[in-house]
């Protein structure tokens, strides 16, 4: 019967850590591509320059 200590060499070789910052680069590549299909179907007329600091803005708030 165990009494709650395990062998370390028995677990998995990558951390679950690495696995969520994994996830996290993901879903935050998905974000930035979804964020410049929607600014680029609906603010047709802004400037690239003012997309590009929205943009920037952004990614800063997904970062927090």
């Amino acid at each position: 019967m165990s009494d709650g200590n395990f062998n370390r060499q028995l677990l998995p070789k990558t951390e679950l850590s690495s696995g969520l910052r994994a996830g996290r680069a993901q879903m935050r590549t998905k974000a930035e591509k979804a964020f410049d299909e929607v600014v680029n179907e609906f603010i047709m007329n802004e400037t690239e320059e003012r997309k590009e600091a929205m943009k920037r803005r952004f990614m800063e708030l997904l970062r927090q």
